[in-house]
Formats: C-alpha cells, sequence, structure tokens
C-alpha cells in the first residue's frame, strides 16, 4: 500500500520538476549558444552564406530553449514581479543585423554577432550557475 503525498511534498515535486526542466532547457541553450559561437568564428575566417545560416538557427534554437526555461521558471517568480521573461528579447540582432550577417557576409558584421552570441552565452553560463546553486541550497537536486 502507498501512502498519499502531503500537500507539502507534492509541492515540492512540482517546484523539482520545474527547476530540472529548467535546468535541461538551459544546458540546452547553451549547447546551442557554443555551436553558434563556433560557427561564428568560422564565419569570421571565410565562412560563407551557410555558416551565416547554421549560426543564426543555432542563435534560434537557443533562444527557444531559453524561452522554455523561462516558461518553467516564470511559475515561481515573486508575485510583485510583473516582468514577462517567457516573451522578452534576450539576444536581439534584429532584421537589419541578421540581413547584414547574413547578406553581406563580412568580418564587421561577424565580429558584432559574436560578440551578441558570446554576451548571451555569459549570461546563460550565469542562469545555470545559479540555479543548481538554489536547487543544492534548497535540497531540490536530492528529490
Amino acid at each position: 500500500m502507498t501512502r498519499k503525498l502531503t500537500k507539502e511534498e507534492i509541492e515540492k515535486r512540482r517546484v523539482t520538476e520545474a527547476a530540472n526542466n529548467a535546468l535541461k532547457s538551459l544546458k540546452a541553450a547553451k549547447r546551442c549558444l557554443d555551436a553558434a559561437f563556433a560557427l561564428g568564428v568560422i564565419d569570421i575566417v571565410g565562412g560563407m552564406f551557410i555558416i551565416s545560416g547554421l549560426k543564426l538557427a543555432q542563435i534560434e534554437a537557443a533562444k527557444r530553449h531559453i524561452r522554455e526555461a523561462m516558461t518553467w521558471l516564470q511559475q515561481y517568480r515573486r508575485e510583485t514581479d510583473n516582468t514577462d521573461y517567457v516573451n522578452a528579447k534576450y539576444m536581439k540582432l534584429g532584421v537589419v543585423g541578421s540581413v547584414i550577417d547574413f547578406g553581406f557576409d563580412g568580418v564587421g558584421p561577424d565580429v558584432y554577432a559574436q560578440t551578441r552570441i558570446a554576451g548571451l552565452r555569459s549570461r546563460v553560463k550565469e542562469a545555470i550557475k545559479r540555479l543548481e546553486i538554489i536547487m543544492q541550497m534548497s535540497g531540490l537536486d536530492k528529490y
């Protein structure tokens, strides 16, 4: 016979599931950004349109993963926090930036894109580190 879970246990499982899913999404975003960064280096050295296209696809995939993570985490934000993290612009190359990076494939636009990728990459790394610390401190990593 199985015992019935308490409300506290049910809530802890729900929080643990959300934190684990958010962490999984952030790590997937980091992998995509790492790939985009590597493609960006190739693009600067002499990549063609295909490399730029692959790089932009990796950036978009990373942004999708970040939105997934934020969706999981947004349920647990403070009630006074009205920020819509799910729809926030995490990395905005913009239409002009994307067109210039893809269409006018040159060193300047490629370096600009690399700085944007590097910035988002460092923020994702920091988010992963913070989430792991929060999970350890609250005991969610052992549940």
